[in-house]
């Protein structure tokens, strides 16, 4: 025991918390703007009045009792803080106002020890947790750590805003809430024993969330569901009268900790099954869960969820990072599912969501969401499960990663950006990259024209099967193929399989029992499978530049045929004998690639130099090059053929067809950029155009317009580029036009032409007459003779525009 003699600066009551003030002077420790973050002497053993002396224990067993007996009834150990009155009180105690800035600890008994000490972070070792729930089948930490929230949720400063759980084993057997921006904070994610778990005892424990509070239902009327969780992150909207007992969960903390089910509940081979109940449940907004393991919960890893009915909770802006989601019984993360009104615009970065019962993300957003770097193998059902047909906005993938035999399916608008993932040919979403596995440069990829059939697995343990499912068979792991191949079936309810191919009944209208009668699946068998075409379009090739678009069939348990058995095909040809530039389109090509016909279109690959009929350029489009094209019928101001509605100057126009009785030009030179007013389009708002699209403006003027390009760093989607809301005013009547000038239109970019269909223009057009008429062999007797002669053929040169000069 160690005793000072002080002498009292204020009026100084016997067991309260002092405070030195200065050489032996002590004060009473109750400035509110104190209590957290200075640090306490001792505790006062009598009461005094000013400048008397006052005597102060600073260590050691703390002995006075008349504080009364329920201060300190039995409970378990913890540190002691103080009351608003400097009085001193148990941790736990909703009346202590100084956490993480104790006076010392006390036993059960409630004897105190005098040991000053000041934290930044709560301990839950200081609430009464012991951490041994490994070993200890009946510790229950989950009151201590409640408790330990609840007390970071009063404050109101950073101090002690984290809870910490040091290395150890907290079984819990109630739901954990955390509320108010604070912080739940473990000692480290790793594989070893020094690291913090909390076992979520669902043998003895009761983890439905509506027994402690009344967050714990989610919706209104028959919507309701009762939440069975063992930590929930759940806020309200505003403006609403009810408010969670702890206050919202916005932009609470979940970090550096594992979190298991005990006994483990992801398989169905579970000796012991709990009610379904997901690992962490998340209904606010901005709540952030990095570094986190969450094992073998019966339900969900993590579950995202929203509700629109009272009481509305929002779960957006959540962000989800270094997290490890495996063997869970149903999907690893699920965001949505049970409400997606607004459980959107959330990030998820580098997780590894694994070895779950059915699939390893499930993204039923409304708003879309943002995946990063995120790993996913082994799921009984599928990797990655992202189907959103009814949303207007996009989920995006980047550099994702899914292997061992379970797909991916993405479905509605979605965007693939590279990563590597077997995805299901019934995905529809925009890809970029080799986003199947291959390699090669980056290219666009859509698919669409799916097949819902997909091949039935036969999965160690059983897979959850939704009602109206249908599977084919394939071929078994020792190559023999399934009863139920060419035959399809129908899942008439909800429900497990067994984990073996059962014994398909192949008869239309026959039921086969797939599992226990009870939780399994019943199959109906709808007949044969008969086969239909349907086929996947592919734009670009991971492992070929040259393919332009490939459509593919597909067979009917949703797989590509191998590349080479395109049916159709589009590609640059590049090898003798092939026309360098030229385009070759095959048909029904199967395993070889003879071209059928072939494209001449100078926007898919021509080169420097070549010369393609109908229509050939010579040097590069991009640049203005010269242009030759053969007009197979009627005049540059009618005519139809190929891209024939502009011109630029340089551009030959060749006359395919000559009547000799008809004195027609052989052909015509261009001057000047010119396009045809009768073959554009009157400019139209918010429009998708094509490159070298003509309009017109309106009301019109002598000027078209064309397409020239696309401006650069605008969305990636073309259908996207379209025109602004309202006609450039450098189109007007009274704005002075230039040739060739270029016109910014929101995403596109107009080059200014001559409309052809005003007379005054047609001079930008020059004809090449006929050729002249036979020159007869000259009768010169002399040399004057001999020069009128050759001086009459250079006029008639000169008249057919083959000469220049006089």
């Amino acid at each position: 025991m160690d005793i000072e003699n002080m002498k009292a600066a204020q009026h100084i009551t016997a067991g309260q918390a002092v405070r030195t003030t200065g050489s032996r002077t002590v004060t009473p420790a109750i400035k509110t703007e104190e209590l957290h973050t200075s640090p306490f002497f001792g505790v006062a053993l009598e009461t005094v009045d000013p400048l008397h002396n006052v005597k102060v224990q600073v260590s050691g067993l703390f002995t006075l009792r008349s504080l009364g007996p329920d201060r300190f009834r039995p409970d378990r150990f913890g540190a002691v803080g103080i009351s608003s009155s400097g009085q001193l009180v148990r941790a736990t105690s909703e009346e202590c106002v100084s956490a993480p800035n104790w006076i010392g600890d006390c036993d059960a008994s409630g004897t105190v020890t005098i040991r000053p000490r000041r934290d930044t972070r709560l301990s839950v070792l200081d609430f009464g947790a012991v951490g041994n729930g490994k070993t200890d089948e009946e510790a229950d930490d989950t009151d201590a750590i409640q408790s330990a929230l609840d007390c970071a949720m009063r404050f109101d400063t950073t101090d002690g805003s984290v809870v910490y759980l040091p290395p150890g084993d907290y079984r819990i057997k109630k739901p954990l809430r955390i509320s108010n921006g604070c912080i739940l904070e473990g000692a480290g994610l790793a594989y070893h024993d020094e690291t913090s778990r909390i076992l979520a005892d669902v043998k003895s424990g009761n983890f439905n969330l509506s027994v402690s509070t009344k967050i714990g239902e989610v919706g209104g009327g028959t919507a309701r569901e009762t939440v069975y969780c063992a930590i929930a992150l759940v806020g309200y909207g505003t403006g609403l009268a009810m408010r969670p007992p702890r206050g919202r969960a916005d932009y609470a903390v979940l970090r550096q900790l594992a979190l298991h089910s005990i006994p483990a509940q992801g398989m169905p081979a579970a000796t012991l099954q709990a009610p379904q109940m997901d690992g962490v449940r998340v209904m606010a907004t901005g709540a952030c869960i990095e570094r986190m393991g969450v094992v073998s919960f019966r339900r969900n890893g993590m579950e995202i969820s929203s509700s629109e009915v009272a009481p509305v909770v929002n779960a957006s802006l959540v962000q989800i990072r270094d997290c490890r989601l495996t063997s869970n019984g149903q999907n690893g993360l699920d965001i949505g599912s049970l409400g997606n009104d607004n459980a959107s615009t959330i990030l998820v970065t580098n997780v590894d969501a694994s070895s779950n019962g059915r699939d390893g993300i499930c993204d039923n957003s409304r708003l879309g969401c943002t995946f990063v770097s995120c790993h996913t193998a082994a799921n009984k059902h599928r990797n990655i499960s992202c189907e959103r047909p009814s949303s207007s906005t996009y989920s995006v993938y980047l550099g994702c990663y899914a292997e061992i035999d379970a797909p991916a399916v993405f479905k509605g608008p979605i965007a693939v950006v590279g990563g590597d993932m077997d995805i299901t040919p019934d995905s529809t979403y925009w890809g970029f990259g080799p986003v199947r596995g291959g390699h090669g440069p980056s290219a666009l990829k859509v698919l669409n024209n799916f097949s819902k059939v997909q091949l039935y697995r036969a999965v160690s343990g059983g897979i959850d099967i939704d009602k109206g499912e249908q599977k084919t068979g394939g071929i078994l792991d020792n190559g023999i193929p399934s009863k139920a191949q060419g035959y399809l079936y129908e899942a008439q309810n909800s429900g497990r399989t067994g984990g073996v191919e059962p014994n398909w009944n192949t008869t239309k209208g026959s039921l086969t029992q797939d599992g226990t009668p009870n939780g399994g699946v019943t199959w109906l068998c709808l007949g044969k499978l008969e086969p239909k075409i349907v086929t996947s379009n592919i734009l670009g090739s991971d492992v070929d530049s040259t393919i332009i678009q490939d459509i593919q069939s597909v067979t009917m348990d949703g797989k590509l045929q191998p590349a080479g058995d395109s049916l159709f095909r589009t590609q640059v040809q590049t090898d003798p004998p092939a026309i360098k530039g030229r385009v070759a389109a095959s048909l029904i090509s199967k395993s070889s690639f003879p071209p059928t016909y072939y494209q001449t279109a100078y926007e898919n690959g021509p080169f420097p130099g070549a010369l393609m009929l109908p229509e050939a350029w010579i040097g590069n489009y991009v640049y203005g090059e010269r242009r030759i094209c053969v007009v197979t019928g009627g005049n540059p101001y009618n005519t139809r053929v190929g891209s024939c509605n502009f011109y630029r100057p340089g551009d030959l126009l060749v006359n395919a067809y000559r009547d000799p009785t008809d004195p027609i030009e052989i052909g015509w030179t261009v001057k000047a950029a010119c396009g045809r007013g009768s073959a554009a389009s009157p400019w139209a708002p918010g429009q998708h155009y094509q490159i070298g699209d003509i309009v017109k403006p309106t009301p019109a003027n002598d000027f078209v317009y064309l397409l020239h390009a696309y401006k650069p760093g605008d969305p990636l989607d073309p259908h996207f580029k379209v025109s602004g809301p309202s006609q450039p005013l450098s189109w007007n009547r009274d704005v002075l036009q230039h040739v060739e000038a270029l016109t910014d239109d929101n995403h596109l970019e107009w080059m200014t032409l001559y409309d052809l269909d005003v007379p005054e223009n047609r001079k930008y057009i020059e004809p090449i007459p006929q050729r002249v008429a036979d020159q007869k062999n000259s009768t010169a007797v002399d040399i004057d003779h001999l020069k009128n002669d050759f001086n009459a053929l250079l006029a008639k040169l000169r008249a057919a525009h083959l000469l220049e000069g006089e």
